[in-house]
């Protein structure tokens, strides 16, 4: 018959050996690990470059309008139309006399012109409306970079919430693994108790219950460390079967809480959501300005030289043309002047959509230090209340083998002193979790940043 110090003892060692051997086998993965594995890799932050590459071919776009255009034509015509055939003789240098006759005029004989063609056309002036489009394009790309760089703060706020919630649920299944050493002590002992005649079936009944309870939760334990290890592993764009190293435990930090105006101070400087809305806002400004210039007149140049030919052995004639446009649309039905009334609401909107996004970022900043002090807190009474419920089964476990206790007082202290335990790990990882919320409502999450030391 085992003794209750021998029980505890063999409980202390299922434990021992049934919750570290991932750990052993294992190198540690740091949450900078992590978190430098996730830059370089994520699925979802690889979607920015191609929008980035395109904001920036946008803009050379843009740019070539400052350059003049040159085309290149090739055509072959053919037909017997009197004018046509007058003028084609014509550029072609080849109207001679015999062209002059009344019957040569009015019913010409055929003639095809082989013409190759280039044009030249500059704009001279367009009242800005060019460099308000490239100054468009050119905000476009800024706000591409802010864009990417925003996607990065989220990826880290994302790594950091995901690296956790796998330490998390590796420390609720070694708490579980922990109530099943516990409870398979407690059959024993109950056991031992029901031989000897100081115990009824009914305590070794209760007790073999409550162990495949908790064999369940050890299932649903392991079933949710592997989702979370699945989900990190995504993250960081591995196979979502990936064996990585084991993730830091959750143990007791404390972070320095900053001040309020302070964050305030530097928040708009410092999120890339509110910079890519600014230039959202300064590149509606140019759209706006670039409709406005529509209605304004274009001053160009252009320039033409081709070579007409009879056909592809017969030489013709080599012309070309060159003058200066004044263009002005004096009437489009309304068109631009509609664009126009539509840049100067969208310009508007972003306006409007800046003064809200500053409104929402000063009440993030506002949330989360309010969350990170909760927090605190309960981490302070989570550890209290893990303290207790330790000595509760200590003591529940004494006067059970005492005879002084009942099975369902020692069961529902065994199961208290898992839910204090598991709940002083979710304060710890809640706690770590609102800093890196603060972090990244104020603006200064970083791969270096203090929430993402391990």
């Amino acid at each position: 018959m085992m003794t209750r110090r021998k029980l505890w003892t063999t409980a202390i060692l299922i434990l021992t050996l049934g919750a570290s051997p991932i750990s052993a086998r294992q190198a540690a993965l740091s949450l900078t690990e992590a978190a430098g594995r996730a830059l370089e890799h994520n699925p979802d932050l690889a979607l920015d470059a191609p929008a980035q590459a395109a904001a920036r071919a946008e803009e050379k776009a843009s740019r070539a309008a400052y350059l003049p255009r040159l085309d290149f034509e090739q055509s072959l015509t053919g037909g017997n139309n009197p004018v046509y055939v007058f003028g084609t003789l014509l550029t072609q240098r080849r109207f001679g006399e015999a062209n002059f006759a009344l019957g040569a005029l009015n019913t010409p004989d055929p003639v095809k012109n082989l013409q190759t063609r280039f044009t030249a056309q500059q704009t001279i002036w367009d009242f800005g409306r060019t460099r308000r489009n490239s100054e468009a394009a050119r905000l476009g790309v800024q706000s591409a970079d802010q864009s990417h760089e925003e996607h990065i703060r989220k990826v880290l706020l994302d790594t950091c919430t995901v690296y956790f919630s796998v330490s998390l649920a590796r420390a609720a299944r070694e708490a579980v693994r922990a109530s099943l050493a516990s409870a398979q002590a407690i059959v024993g002992q109950a056991q031992a108790r029901v031989s000897a005649g100081l115990a009824v079936e009914a305590d070794l009944l209760r007790a073999q219950v409550h162990l495949a309870a908790v064999r369940q939760r050890e299932i649903d334990a392991q079933g949710q460390l592997e989702i979370a290890r699945a989900t990190l592993n995504r993250i960081m764009g591995l196979p979502l079967d990936s064996v990585t190293g084991e993730t830091a435990a959750l143990t007791e930090v404390s972070f320095p809480v900053p001040d309020e105006a302070a964050l305030w101070a530097e928040q708009r400087n410092r999120r890339p959501e509110y910079q890519r809305m600014l230039a959202e806002v300064h590149r509606a400004e140019m759209e706006a300005g670039a409709r406005k210039a529509n209605l304004f007149p274009v001053l160009g140049a252009f320039g033409s030289w081709e070579i007409d030919n009879p056909s592809l052995t017969r030489y013709g004639g080599n012309n070309w043309s060159a003058g200066v446009s004044f263009r002005w649309n004096l009437f489009a039905g309304g068109a631009d002047a509609a664009g126009l009334e539509a840049a100067r609401n969208r310009l508007e909107q972003s306006r409007r959509g800046l003064e809200a996004l500053a409104s929402a970022m000063a009440l993030e900043v506002r949330k989360a230090l309010i969350e990170v002090r909760t927090a605190a807190q309960q981490v302070e009474a989570m550890r209290a209340v893990e303290s207790q419920s330790q000595e509760s089964l200590r003591i529940l476990q004494t006067r059970y083998e005492a005879g002084l206790a009942t099975m369902t007082d020692l069961l529902t202290a065994e199961t208290a002193r898992v839910a204090a335990r598991t709940a002083f790990a979710e304060a710890v990882y809640r706690y770590r979790l609102s800093y890196a919320q603060l972090e990244y409502a104020a603006g200064t999450l970083t791969i270096t940043s203090i929430s993402m030391k391990s």
